[in-house]
């Protein structure tokens, strides 16, 4: 045995991030004393350091559960036992839990993880801490959800219980929609009010069960409007006063779910005060205890000098990371997304870079000339993404405003025959 064996631990990283994302496990653990095993889809497997690991295993689908059970009992058998299993995106996150639990290592298991994915567990201990919550109810009978959308109104969302970034979402505006709707099963899905308001993202950390970092980011427009085909911008709030309450509502919140130490990104919204409470006139959404998502990784380190990947990987391993938390009155990151064009297949014809026009953006990454864009890329794979940084979020949004009126991307459908050439242009954010 060596002596990296003898006094380093063995960790298992499940990774689906390919190297744009910018996670570097490298950087994270010191591959040099722990033996690191890696356990990732074919997109992942390009973001790992193959040389520097003990080994890599490809898997088809991190969600297919028995493969990454069968590839992990096959570490562990030529390699020997984990020490710790490291998940950092939000779908990995229940199979870490399972592995943990088939093979006896330590970490959160399934009930713990079930805490912050199943939004009906999630809703009913924030509730019952005190916190405000969109009504909801179990999707699974139909006749519950009619009687529940005659008694809150239209329109009504209906999710997957343990969906993310507004995946298999549907806003339901009318009683012959939702029959349309219900035609199908909707297994594992619940149904909720709709909240009108403006909308943050809040993301921070937790250590030892109080919020060492955060910062929210007001939202212009939802996940759910970017999935139905309109722009989704983020820019960071100008509200020091929102931020400190901010703070103490999420260690509540986190608290009610049982997360002490992790990475967390709240969604919440800040509707008018109903009474003389604190929390009064914040509704919560839903949390996930892992990084926020979109460009929000890349913001973090640019901006804000913190790498919040990398902050979830060393607490995930038990040790604690340096913490500075960032200045609400000091510089403002955000960022836009613009959606693929709405016919697609499409091939990309040409694009308009704005790098060199707007001074607050300091990222761009647009499709390539000849790309197909298909409509399976989420926040990835896009019409165009933009990073930027000023002095105030009021700048940003103003920033944001100039490149979706400059902004072009030009297309055609793929089919068997040529076609004309077809413009493509953003839609106008709506602010809240």
């Amino acid at each position: 045995m060596s002596d990296r064996a003898a006094t380093g631990r063995h960790i298992l990283v499940l990774n689906r991030f390919d190297r744009s994302v910018g996670c570097d496990y490298t950087a994270y653990i010191d591959h040099g004393t722990d033996r690191v095993a890696y356990l990732c889809s074919a997109a992942g497997a390009d973001g790992v350091d193959a040389a520097a690991a003990e080994t890599v295993a490809v898997v088809d689908d991190l969600a297919d559960r028995p493969a990454v059970a069968e590839l992990a009992r096959g570490i562990v058998d030529r390699h020997g036992p984990l020490d710790q299993v490291v998940a950092l995106f939000e779908r990995d996150l229940e199979v870490a839990a399972d592995l943990r639990e088939l093979l006896g290592v330590p970490g959160p298991r399934p009930d713990d993880v079930a805490r912050v994915r199943d939004k009906v567990t999630m809703k009913q201990l924030v509730a019952a801490a005190g916190l405000r919550v969109p009504r909801f109810v179990d999707a699974d009978d139909p006749g519950q959800v009619r009687r529940f959308a005659a008694e809150v109104g239209f329109p009504v969302v209906l999710k997957p219980r343990d969906g993310s970034g507004s995946q298999g979402i549907c806003l339901v505006n009318s009683p012959a929609s939702l029959e349309e709707t219900l035609a199908d099963p909707l297994p594992n899905h619940v149904c909720e009010e709709y909240v009108s308001g403006p909308m943050y993202q809040v993301d921070g950390v937790i250590q030892d069960g109080r919020v060492r970092v955060l910062r929210a980011f007001r939202l212009l427009n939802t996940c759910l409007d970017y999935a139905l085909g309109d722009s989704f911008g983020s820019v960071a709030a100008d509200d020091p006063e929102l931020e400190r309450r901010l703070t103490g509502y999420s260690e509540v919140a986190l608290t009610a779910l049982g997360v002490r130490s992790s990475v967390f990104h709240l969604e919440v919204f800040a509707v008018d005060p109903t009474g003389p409470g604190e929390y009064d006139g914040l509704v919560f959404l839903e949390v996930a205890a892992r990084a926020g998502g979109a460009e929000l990784p890349h913001i973090w380190r640019d901006v804000y000098g913190l790498d919040l990947l990398e902050v979830a990987t060393r607490l995930t391993l038990g040790e604690s990371p340096d913490l500075t938390p960032p200045d609400p009155a000091g510089e403002a990151g955000g960022y836009l997304l613009i959606p693929e064009p709405p016919v697609r297949p499409c091939r990309v014809l040409s694009t308009r870079s704005l790098l060199a026009e707007v001074p607050e953006m300091y990222a761009e990454v647009l499709p390539e000339v000849g790309a197909i864009l298909n409509g399976t890329g989420g926040a990835k794979e896009t019409g165009g993404r933009y990073r930027f940084r000023a002095g105030s979020g009021r700048r940003i949004e103003e920033a944001i405003g100039r490149v979706l009126a400059e902004y072009r991307l030009d297309w055609e459908p793929v089919e068997d025959r040529p076609v004309a050439r077809v413009a493509g242009r953003a839609q106008s954010v709506a602010r809240p």
